[in-house]
């Protein structure tokens, strides 16, 4: 393989969401509702459903913490992802 071809796939980082390894791209930022899709593929909709999206092992500057909705984070290779979902009555 040249280097030329080499350079052509786009760098992943493996990344594990609810205990599930995900390859993701490089340097992307992940949105809280990409982590959602990554952790449940059909997510339960409607009234009252909320998600939960913590995660560990993040960039140094913020290695730990909780996203909502309309944040993102940038992907780490070993970062881990708790997403839960909570049907508010």
């Amino acid at each position: 393989m040249s280097a030329v071809q080499r350079e052509e796939r786009p760098k992943t980082v493996t990344i594990v969401v609810n205990g599930r390894p995900r390859e993701v791209p490089k340097n992307d930022d992940l949105t809280f509702e990409e982590v959602i899709g990554l952790a449940f593929p059909n997510p339960p909709t409607g009234d009252g459903i909320q998600y939960t999206v913590q995660y560990t092992r993040g960039h140094a500057n913020k290695p730990a913490g909780t996203l909502v909705e309309g944040q993102s984070v940038k992907a780490k290779e070993g970062m881990e992802f708790d997403v839960t979902s909570t049907n508010r009555s």
